[in-house]
């Protein structure tokens, strides 16, 4: 590489590093050096907006479903929004991509005192429009992820076979007060999501 461009060992050395510390190219002993496949990395102290995230990335993504609903909180959903099982909360259904297949479904569910009607313009990017609409800003998320396997449910609607391994992201968003705003389930493709956390 260095003949070819005229120019220093040293810088090659240096931009491989680099390209490797970006996550596009991946080196191991006695294999060399390679080109990673593409998996988009995100750090979780950006959370407070996917969206503006994936287009700061150059990624912008599309919804492939977008519903809004009214629903029964069921035992989790109630503890982590702090209202009564059976309490109806608007939940918001979102599958989201760069092309046509599915990389990553997210359900979130909204506490009652918000006031959402599930007739808001969700295309809109989520922490924006209830800033926007309903003065709610949130402060503090708290994050679990695991891994986990695909249920034939979540198989489906990621496109993907049952018992393949995906990212489990459970999230509870809360205001100043440190009061429940949103509980959030998301599963992503882990054949296209790195979480990395500095």
């Amino acid at each position: 590489l260095a003949k070819r461009w005229g120019i220093s060992r040293n810088t090659v050395r240096q931009a491989i590093y680099t390209l490797v510390q970006e996550g596009l190219l991946e080196r191991k002993k006695r294999k060399g050096t390679h080109v990673t496949t593409k998996k988009i990395s995100t750090n979780l102290s950006n959370w407070v907006s996917f969206t503006h995230e994936m287009e700061d990335k150059g990624m912008p993504f599309h919804n492939l479903l977008l519903k809004a609903s009214k629903k029964k909180a069921n035992k989790q959903t109630a503890s982590s929004l702090d209202v009564k099982e059976g309490t109806t909360v608007i939940c918001l259904e979102r599958i989201r991509s760069t092309g046509k297949n599915p990389m990553v479904y997210f359900e979130s569910c909204f506490h009652p005192r918000i006031g959402l009607t599930g007739k808001e313009d969700y295309e809109k990017p989520l922490y924006e429009m209830l800033d926007e609409d309903f003065h709610i800003i949130p402060v503090i998320s708290k994050e679990e992820i695991r891994a986990v396997a695909a249920s034939e449910r979540i198989a489906g609607i990621l496109k993907i076979k049952k018992g393949q391994p995906v990212l489990e992201r459970i999230r509870l968003v809360l205001d100043a007060g440190k009061r429940p705003i949103e509980f959030n389930i998301c599963y992503y493709r882990s054949d296209w999501f790195t979480y990395s956390i500095e």
